[in-house]
């Protein structure tokens, strides 16, 4: 079976609550989205940058048609 793949960043690093319980929110209307398209999340990868923030990927992978 061939697979397509696709990466999402997500960052919700924000110190304002209300900033990050929308960015929340979004994101879950987001993923519930890529489930309906047949996108599968496989794995979450955290990257300390230089600053030493954090950056967040999501890795999905679907079917190729």
């Amino acid at each position: 079976m061939n697979w397509e793949y696709k990466i999402l960043y997500f960052g919700i690093e924000d110190a304002d609550e209300d900033v990050y319980e929308t960015r929340l929110h979004e994101n879950v209307h987001l993923l519930d989205k890529l489930g309906r398209e047949g996108w599968e999340l496989i794995t979450f990868l955290p990257h300390r940058m230089a600053d030493k923030t954090n950056k967040y990927h999501a890795v999905f992978k679907r079917p190729k048609v």
